[in-house]
């Protein structure tokens, strides 16, 4: 199975602290040098206290500012940030949170902490050496470099920067960074069906934040504050920004429909993934179905059974169904959460480990 963006005040840019890193004068370690202790990892926790998820964040000012993505805390009650130095906070606030361009500014009480500036996007073009620093599945402060492929607006309106810095799960929310050590965007989502797609929101949406911002409990902002729900007509593809795969949608009534677009190795056969959820107060709940291929490689006791070479690959197709949760619909953003299983044994088609995990999906 395929696996898965106003200006800011001057004066409050001013006053932060930034780290300055002349391009003439920086190799690529000593930028990475010079930027690294300012980004973090973000360890997300549910109501019980128990980590489900990570992403990460960068701190953008000295008294514990720290962006990241909507998706990143998005169903979380408590987040703990983690230095580099080993520190770590743990706050269950959020300054702000914006669901269209998918970023979130954390506040933790910190001082003097090493912040990093915002680019000029206007000085930043296609073909820009570019790297990005992240937690990509929770390895801490890994360094991927490419340049920037373009800027992207999608058909919501929605700007993006295409990158080939590489990019996988955990990077969520880290910098993009361009050579001057400044934040040209903050890592977002990826298409997993291409070799490096990779996307970042502008940074220049993060300084209306900065200067917009209210504490309030993560998770807690009114609802009036949310997209209104409209529903999209007939019959749309949308992305999720967690995983980058492409699923049908639909809207029947109080119905929701949803169907993963296959990858073209898998069209021809008679492999799905299909949602049907019905709505109940204020989400849609429902199951997702699935009929897909699991990869596994033979082992000794094939090897005795079967006569099959150690470590060869095969597949197996299995039928797995789980719960599946929509929780807000706009005309641009489909947010919810599902029961993913984390353990598959593809020979013997048994899931376990269940885990809620939330996804974003956007219009594509």
């Amino acid at each position: 199975m395929t696996s898965q963006i106003r200006s800011s005040a001057a004066l409050f840019l001013a006053s932060v602290s930034l780290v300055q890193l002349p391009q003439s004068q920086r190799t690529q370690s000593e930028l990475v040098k010079a930027t690294v202790d300012s980004v973090v990892l973000i360890v997300v926790s549910d109501e019980t206290g128990k980590p489900v998820a990570e992403g990460s964040g960068f701190i953008v000012s000295p008294d514990g500012k720290i962006v990241t993505n909507h998706h990143v805390i998005a169903g979380a009650k408590t987040v703990t940030v983690k230095l580099n130095n080993g520190a770590f906070f743990t706050t269950n606030s959020v300054l702000a949170d914006d669901r269209e361009h998918d970023l979130a500014i954390v506040k933790v009480e910190g001082k003097n902490l090493p912040a990093l500036s915002l680019a000029d996007l206007a000085h930043v073009a296609v073909g820009d050496h570019v790297l990005a620093i992240g937690s990509p599945l929770g390895l801490e402060n890994s360094v991927s470099d490419g340049i920037v492929s373009g800027f992207r607006q999608d058909s919501t309106g929605n700007k993006w920067i295409q990158t080939t810095a590489p990019a996988s799960h955990g990077n969520s929310g880290g910098p993009l960074l361009a050579m001057d050590g400044s934040v040209a965007g903050v890592v977002t989502w990826k298409v997993s069906e291409g070799e490096n797609l990779n996307f970042a929101v502008p940074s220049t949406f993060i300084s209306a934040l900065l200067t917009n911002s209210a504490a309030h409990p993560i998770g807690g902002t009114p609802k009036s504050d949310l997209p209104q729900f409209r529903a999209p007509s007939g019959e749309q593809v949308w992305t999720s920004l967690v995983s980058g795969r492409d699923f049908k949608v639909r809207v029947d009534g109080d119905y929701v429909y949803t169907e993963l677009v296959l990858p073209p190795v898998l069209q021809s056969t008679a492999a799905f993934m299909r949602g049907e959820l019905k709505k109940g107060g204020d989400k849609w709940v429902g199951k997702i179905r699935s009929f897909l291929p699991y990869p596994y490689k033979s082992s000794y006791g094939d090897y005795w059974k079967t006569g099959q070479r150690v470590g060869t690959q095969n597949a197996n197709w299995c039928r797995f169904e789980s719960d599946y949760e929509i929780d807000s619909i706009s005309d641009s953003r489909i947010e919810g959460r599902s029961l993913d299983f984390t353990a598959i044994d593809a020979k013997k088609c048994q899931a376990a480990k269940p885990e809620w995990k939330s996804f974003t999906w956007i219009r594509k």
